[in-house]
């Protein structure tokens, strides 16, 4: 039949096996698989050989548009053709759009892209080229809508962000662009084209977007502090605007230096004093401001342990010394104990230590059922024969060694009121050791 025709339709053939890209593409699932294309887009398809001539040639017009195709082709069979013709336009495009070629074009984005960051004229650049990814994904996605392969400049959105930005330009001409009177056009009276490039430059500025955002924002900052300079600039010279008291501010500033802010605790209790004194008063300052300056019959201690420093009352010399001698500057934490320490320790005989510690190491046995499984690791065996467990418990209790003694002696004496030969008092304990 493709001889016959004269040239009216083509005939491929492709072996499944080794063409697998393309036959996945057309989710192939039985052999012989026919697909019929009408300007880039599939019309119809059948699986298998064909019926019968009639059937044949049905098909044969319908794919020229000569005659409706019996039975008619349904809406979901429609969008399915569609989604195969997506595929296999993508999958052809990626075939003949060689390594080195998507290498160069990748080069040339990236390269048109920084370029694009030191342009001034460019207020955000961010917004560019979010815009160019836009486009050219609108593309790769319809790849046989016309309306998507015009690009027109005079648009609002389009002349703020791009308008006739050289290297916002050269990006779409990379891919394929070009101009023709106010408009970038695509693919010009083609009706098919090749969304390879499109998609390879839309990964490269999705990955160039991540790359260089914390620049293309320190670049927005830039041009607006300078804006803002310029603005300043000329309000100063046309004299709307007089200076502020920046000298006044900076005085205050130069005084608040001088303050040593300190946390102050007395040994024993938990409130924290926060007084700022100036750097040149002496230590004995801070007596003054825990009033503590009639306590001058105990003896006090001032101790800053992030500055290794311990001075008593008693040192006058060290007492009189500044803040800022003692190393306490800008902010330190200090403790100041009055008299003796809080903590009173209170001696023992070595008897009652020893018996307090045997106190501590005492343990006792206890039973639990339904506790513990068999196996968890614990160090404990099964008894009754299932069900509890014999585990044992360092304590730390308080109970006196006198009450563990007479414990020990009342156990000893029920167990020598028991007699062995009392058969009663047998029944009773083995019924005891069963509960």
């Amino acid at each position: 039949m493709a001889v016959k025709s004269g040239g009216a339709f083509r005939l491929v053939k492709i072996n499944s096996d080794n063409e697998r890209p393309v036959s996945s593409a057309l989710e192939v699932t039985a052999l012989p698989t026919v697909f019929g294309f009408r300007d880039g887009k599939i019309i119809h398809m059948f699986q298998g050989m064909p019926r019968s001539e009639d059937m044949m040639k049905n098909f044969m017009m319908g794919l020229f548009g000569a005659a409706s195709f019996s039975p008619p082709v349904t809406e979901e069979e429609s969008r399915k053709y569609e989604e195969l013709t997506t595929k296999v336009v993508k999958t052809a495009g990626a075939a003949c759009f060689s390594f080195s070629a998507r290498e160069r074009l990748t080069d040339r984005i990236n390269n048109k892209l920084d370029d694009l960051v030191q342009d001034d004229s460019v207020a955000d650049v961010e917004a560019t080229a979010g815009l160019l990814r836009t486009l050219m994904n609108n593309i790769a996605y319809n790849p046989y809508e016309q309306k998507y392969r015009k690009v027109n400049l005079e648009n609002k959105l389009i002349a703020s962000k791009i308008g006739t930005n050289a290297n916002a330009l050269a990006v779409l001409k990379n891919v394929g662009f070009a101009k023709s009177g106010s408009e970038m056009i695509l693919g010009k009276g083609k009706k098919v084209i090749n969304v390879a490039p499109l998609v390879v430059a839309r990964d490269c500025i999705d990955k160039w977007i991540q790359k260089n955002r914390n620049e293309m924002a320190a670049a927005a900052r830039r041009r607006m502090d300078e804006a803002d300079r310029i603005k300043i600039q000329a309000e100063l010279e046309s004299g709307e605007v007089e200076e502020d008291e920046s000298n006044d501010e900076a005085e205050e500033e130069k005084k608040d230096r001088t303050g040593c802010s300190l946390k102050l605790r007395i040994d024993g209790k938990k409130k924290i004093h926060e007084v700022v004194l100036d750097e040149n008063e002496p230590l004995s300052a801070l007596l003054g401001a825990l009033n503590l300056d009639d306590s001058n019959e105990q003896e006090v201690q001032i101790t800053c342990v992030a500055k290794r420093l311990v001075v008593k009352s008693s040192d006058a010399d060290q007492m009189q010394k500044s803040l800022k001698d003692h190393g306490l500057m800008p902010a330190a934490s200090i403790v100041v104990k009055v008299g003796g320490s809080s903590a009173t320790v209170s001696s023992s005989s070595l008897k009652e230590r020893a018996a307090e510690k045997k106190r501590k190491k005492g343990s006792h046995t206890m039973q639990s059922v339904g506790i513990y499984a068999k196996d968890d690791n614990n160090k404990a065996e099964l008894i009754d024969g299932g069900g509890g467990v014999w585990y044992e418990h360092d304590v730390s209790d308080d109970e006196e060694e006198t009450k563990e003694e007479a414990s020990g002696e009342e156990k000893a004496d029920k167990d020598e009121a028991v007699d062995p030969d009392d058969e009663d008092l047998g029944e009773e304990a083995e019924e005891d050791s069963e509960t």
